[in-house]
């Protein structure tokens, strides 16, 4: 039996047409997949809130400041 120690990559005129596997690795990503597909992104902010209460880290938001803007000075000036 060969075993793979990383995925074989299959090439067709440089161009990436197929990975061959373990079937194992196989069916993890399969199942990985699955798993993810049911995880809404509210979820995964919610895992993100609870780690960061568990590791008591606080994101610090920068108080927002207004940029220059070109195009809203052009607008202004024909407003007048």
């Amino acid at each position: 039996m060969l075993l793979l120690k990383e995925p074989q990559l299959i090439y067709n005129r440089n161009q990436l047409v197929a990975v061959v596997v373990e079937a194992e690795m196989f069916e993890e990503s399969l199942m990985w997949r699955k798993q993810r597909e049911k995880i809404s992104l509210a979820d995964v902010f919610k895992e993100l809130r609870q780690i960061a209460a568990e590791e008591d880290y606080i994101l610090e938001v920068p108080s927002r400041q207004d940029r220059p803007n070109p195009f809203a000075d052009v607008i202004d000036d024909f407003s007048l």
